[in-house]
């Protein structure tokens, strides 16, 4: 790896990004970049998500030059070979939930053990972005506070 280059981690991380919606800081947030980032390793395998990466990388450097997301769409999210984990990484960071790789995916890549849904851990059903994309909080997990039944639903803006 050249000295420059991009931490793999990093790249995982702007990956996360461009696909949540969500920036660093509240994906880092969570607390789970780390854990999330080593899921999508044991389960697609460290070569396949070396790939998956080096393709994202290149793609968000392509946009950010062109400030459009046309080379992350059709380089990575349309690609059959990385478009299905990066649905199933998308419904992890949303849901806190592995969500099993497509069959066509697996036909051609294989599959692991773990390629199963499956909750990742309980702080993952906490802390899933789809609570704060609702405006709400997850039920039993993250209770909003005392009295707060007394305010109106907060939803945020719409941008």
């Amino acid at each position: 790896m050249p000295h420059n280059a991009p931490d793999p981690q990093e790249i995982f991380t702007d990956l996360s990004v461009a696909l949540t919606g969500f920036d660093r800081a509240e994906l880092a947030g969570t607390g789970l970049l780390d854990t999330y980032y080593s899921t999508v390793l044991r389960i697609i395998g460290e070569r396949e998500a070396g790939q998956l990466l080096h393709a994202a990388a290149d793609a968000l450097a392509t946009d950010r030059q062109n400030k459009d997301g046309k080379a992350l769409e059709e380089n990575v999210i349309d690609s059959p070979r990385f478009g299905p984990v990066a649905v199933s990484l998308i419904k992890l960071w949303y849901l806190g939930s592995w969500y099993p790789l497509s069959g066509s995916y697996r036909d051609i890549n294989g599959s692991t053990a773990e390629d199963v849904e499956h909750v990742v851990s309980p702080q993952a059903y906490r802390e899933g972005l789809v609570w704060a994309a609702a405006g709400a909080h997850p039920m039993g997990a993250k209770p909003p506070g005392f009295g707060s039944w007394a305010e109106p639903p907060y939803l945020p803006p719409i941008l």
